[in-house]
């Protein structure tokens, strides 16, 4: 029993130790630093140069052969996502074996601003060889405000996936307008 107080005591004051010289050298643990800084972006307009490195540092750049590549690479998706209107029109394929079937209550969180994306090698990435021959891909097109994009969960799938050119949005796109939907041509 002794050694148990003994090993606790020691470590309470170890971790007391470690906080005081934490907050001695101004230094934030860093959960805390990286949650304020993930705070500081709402919206792509608040991402800059420093940002953006800063963005490499907790992310990684994982989808990428250097980070020069990286940075060149991710600051023109950003200025094309700051660029986009509001609000913007987004794409996305879905698998069904009707037009009818698409659920417009419930649209997806994975989209794409760019109607040029819509090809075979964004099916391969959806799972399109794994389809029945019933199941057939429908584009969706949507109006999306910008409150409603998952900035820093599009700012992780650019890092890892960066050919996707994919925008994630909040609540499963549950507040967006949907504007049409057709069979995607070819397919």
């Amino acid at each position: 029993m002794k050694i148990r107080k003994f090993i606790a005591t020691t470590l309470r004051e170890y971790l007391n130790e470690h906080d005081k010289y934490s907050s001695y050298k101004g230094m934030k643990p860093y959960q805390q630093r990286k949650e304020e800084f993930l705070k500081s972006i709402i919206s792509f307009n608040d991402i800059d140069d420093d940002k953006i490195k800063e963005i490499f540092d907790y992310f990684g750049t994982e989808g990428y052969n250097d980070e020069e590549e990286a940075f060149d690479d991710f600051k023109d998706n950003i200025n094309d996502y700051k660029n986009l209107s509001n609000p913007a029109k987004l794409y996305r394929v879905i698998g069904v074996k009707n037009k009818q079937a698409i659920r417009k209550d419930d649209l997806g969180e994975h989209w794409t601003p760019y109607d040029w994306n819509l090809d075979g090698d964004m099916l391969m990435s959806i799972g399109y060889e794994n389809w029945d021959d019933e199941t057939k891909p429908y584009v969706i097109e949507a109006l999306v405000p910008h409150n409603e994009i998952d900035v820093i969960q599009t700012i992780i799938q650019m890092l890892s996936f960066p050919n996707e050119h994919e925008i994630n949005l909040k609540n499963k796109g549950k507040n967006i307008k949907f504007v049409k939907s057709y069979k995607l041509k070819g397919f």
